[in-house]
């Protein structure tokens, strides 16, 4: 079905504008939300035509001084009868006298008196047909009913078929316009401001703020969660100090947070559900039920639109909201988890005396059905070692050579990259001939991993390269890897990862892969070099628990990610079993 384009009071007074000698390019801009000049003639002219029709329809034998500028002569020069006596001091004259006095200094002009009759003619007409012909828009309206054709087809194509639809795609901010066609940046700003044009109301009406429960002092709110809690004070055995949910949602954190990330973790999710709670149903944590628990986990799969927020705003003004987009199945699954523990502490210390409803529902997490089980974030042994010949190939600079040492001593110990960044050489440890390091890693813990012989020769080589002495009588206050400026300086994670992915760009261009490969290259982060430790280790017969302790996994199912070649196995013995 298709749509005719309707005619709101934005389009008459661009016309007017024209009318009055304005540019067509500058209207445009300000009354249809064009931003791209060479966009402007077309959309005048659609419009201009579209009310010459309705005009002629009338029998209206003006409209062609429908989207006419009619040039005025200014007449403002002219001074009135009254200034013109007082100048020429004809105070006693006859009026008739002083008429054909003046009429000889300023001559009638017939074409520009013409042309006034014209404009008023025009401007009526205008008022005429809008009267007539003009609509307000509404939310529920097609997009094609207001946008013209090439941008309607843009974002119907993205799934966005009426103006409410685009009003909810722009209010959460952020680059709303990804995935849309053929829409940039400037584009989407110009189709922003039509719809604030369209539908001033809606459109103007920032993001819902998170009101807070009565005496909140909003001032502490962007360092601190003690005002947004509605719950009663504990229980007099309670073990806690904490006297309402905000409290007791901190003293958690406090005591069982190991640390910073994990904290950051903590806080966000028992915000999120003390906002929720208030905002959608007007309880606190002593009165939640087990049909509230259900309800939040059905919130967290489909996040209504006011919950969300892509722009730079501080908590709770106008424009912020609590999510950054929808969450994914693995976030949702982190979320209940997290919530879960917070609840059976609050239990425990009897802040919550012997009631938690999240005991009474089913917390487990559907799978995601799009997750790839066979996709892996290791690199396959074959395009490990063409990125490996690329760059032994290429001369050697204090930026290479680190980049080597990262890539063959992260796949022979797996660390993580903050521990590779926190390392120092005095954790290298001797034991029975053999290095190991001492790790301070995930959630605050110390551990002791092998280093084998392929890590310590890169190492070794590493510490040559900067004019270091080998690792048995080095400093031991310095970082394992260091500045390519500053050999006795740490760097920071951004540099990491920029080092990173700035030699993976350049093996992808040169490297001889094939596009599988290099479409799997350019996605790699540090992290993927700790998958593919864990992937060759299990390949090559480690067994799990030895992995996990390498790694430092407290969960062995989180160890058994990387048993691909378990897979390969299976498949070996099943296809020897019934390939007959």
């Amino acid at each position: 079905m298709t749509s005719t384009l309707r005619l709101g009071v934005h389009h008459f007074a661009h016309l007017r504008a024209v009318a009055e000698g304005m540019s067509i390019t500058t209207a445009a801009a300000r009354y249809l939300g064009v931003e791209h000049g060479h966009e402007a003639g077309p959309r005048h002219r659609a419009i201009v035509l579209r009310l010459q029709t309705l005009a002629r329809r009338r029998g209206d034998t003006a409209w062609r001084l429908i989207g006419m500028t009619i040039r005025l002569r200014d007449f403002s020069q002219r001074p009135s009868l009254e200034a013109f006596i007082a100048d020429r001091d004809l105070d006693g004259w006859r009026e008739d006298e002083v008429a054909e006095l003046y009429q000889e200094a300023y001559p009638p002009e017939p074409k520009a008196e013409r042309r006034w009759r014209l404009r008023e003619r025009q401007m009526r007409l205008l008022r005429e047909l809008e009267a007539e012909a003009a609509q307000q828009a509404r939310p529920s309206d097609r997009i094609d009913d207001w946008f013209d054709p090439a941008c309607s087809r843009r974002l119907q194509s993205a799934g966005l078929l009426r103006l409410q639809d685009l009003l909810d795609r722009v209010a959460p901010g952020g680059r709303w316009w990804s995935g849309v066609p053929a829409i940039g940046r400037t584009k989407a700003r110009g189709i922003e401001a039509y719809l604030r044009t369209l539908l001033p109301a809606e459109a103007g009406r920032p993001t819902r703020p998170f009101a807070l429960p009565p005496g909140t002092a909003a001032a502490t709110l962007p360092s601190s969660t003690r005002s947004i809690g509605t719950g009663q004070a504990g229980a007099p055995a309670a073990l806690t100090q904490a006297r309402t949910d905000a409290e007791a949602l901190e003293a958690w954190v406090q005591a069982k947070a190991g640390s910073p990330a994990t904290a950051t973790s903590y806080l966000r999710e028992g915000r999120r559900l003390l906002l929720w709670l208030h905002q959608e149903r007007s309880k606190g944590l002593h009165t939640m039920q087990v049909e509230d628990c259900l309800a939040y986990m059905a919130f967290l799969e489909h996040l209504p639109p006011h919950w969300l927020s892509h722009r730079q705003a501080t908590p709770f003004s106008p424009a912020w909201a609590p999510f950054r987009g929808q969450l994914s199945v693995a976030s949702r699954r982190q979320a209940i988890v997290i919530l879960g523990g917070w609840f059976d502490w609050l239990t425990g210390t009897a802040y919550l005396p012997g009631r938690n409803p999240w005991l009474m529902v089913n917390r487990r997490t559907a799978d995601d059905r799009q997750r790839d089980e066979l996709q892996s974030r290791a690199f396959t042994p074959e395009t490990w070692a063409r990125l490996l010949q690329f760059m032994d190939g290429q001369a050697p600079t204090a930026s290479l050579l680190r980049m080597r040492f990262i890539m063959s001593f992260v796949e022979a110990t797996g660390l993580r990259s903050s521990e590779l960044l926190e390392a120092t050489l005095g954790q290298f440890r001797r034991h029975r001939g053999r290095w190991a390091l001492q790790v301070h890693g995930k959630g605050s813990r110390n551990r002791v991993i092998a280093v084998p012989g392929q890590a310590i020769g890169a190492l070794e080589h590493y510490l040559a390269a900067r004019h270091l002495p080998p690792l048995a009588s080095a400093p031991a206050t310095l970082p394992v890897l260091a500045s390519t400026r500053e050999p006795l300086q740490a760097i920071s994670y951004s540099a990491l990862y920029q080092t990173m992915k700035s030699w993976l760009a350049r093996a992808v261009r040169h490297a001889d892969l094939d596009l599988l490969q290099r479409s799997e290259a350019r996605q790699a982060s540090p992290h993927w070099l700790r998958h593919t430790c864990g992937t060759r280790a299990v390949e090559r017969g480690t067994p799990l628990d030895v992995v996990q302790h390498q790694f430092g996994h407290s969960d062995p199912r989180t160890t058994a990610r990387y048993s691909r070649a378990q897979l390969e196995r299976m498949q070996d013995l099943m296809e020897a079993a019934f390939d007959r």
